[in-house]
């Protein structure tokens, strides 16, 4: 028998979960990318612009370009093109932009596809653990009262 303080876990309806962290890390274990960067890159592809992509993000334009620079380091290799704008040798005004290299372009779908597959797993295993924590279980906790 233990003895101490006995916890009964239906005094409360738990909302328990299960959660994780995703990251890709290059061969010397360093981050890459991660659900941040991820949104970073997401944002780039779909603005076209580091400015209007950190705009959205409610981000610096320093934080997202040191976070791209900090990503091409790790990977040895860029992850974004950009161009730039202005008048002149044919462009028009505003004619810049910013585009994800097909590196990148990879990384984030790959990362999305694992995401979601780790998401919809861990979806069904919550499931599991919302049943036998949240519906009247007699669970008890027990420990040792210091």
């Amino acid at each position: 028998m233990h003895r101490g303080r006995r916890y009964s876990l239906t005094r409360e309806k738990m909302k328990l979960q299960y959660a994780f962290r995703l990251y890709i890390n290059n061969d010397a274990g360093e981050r890459v990318l991660g659900k941040g960067g991820a949104e970073i890159l997401e944002a780039i592809n779909e603005c076209g612009s580091i400015v209007e992509a950190a705009r959205k993000l409610g981000m610096s334009y320093k934080f997202v370009w040191d976070y791209l620079i900090r990503m091409q380091k790790r990977l040895n290799q860029p992850v974004v093109v950009t161009h730039r704008g202005g008048a002149g040798a044919g462009r028009k005004k505003g004619g810049g932009g910013t585009t994800l290299t097909p590196i990148a372009g990879a990384l984030l779908r790959e990362f999305g596809s694992t995401e979601r597959l780790i998401g919809n797993s861990l979806s069904s295993r919550n499931k599991i653990l919302i049943r036998r924590f949240s519906h009247g279980s007699r669970s008890v906790l027990f420990f040792r009262a210091p």
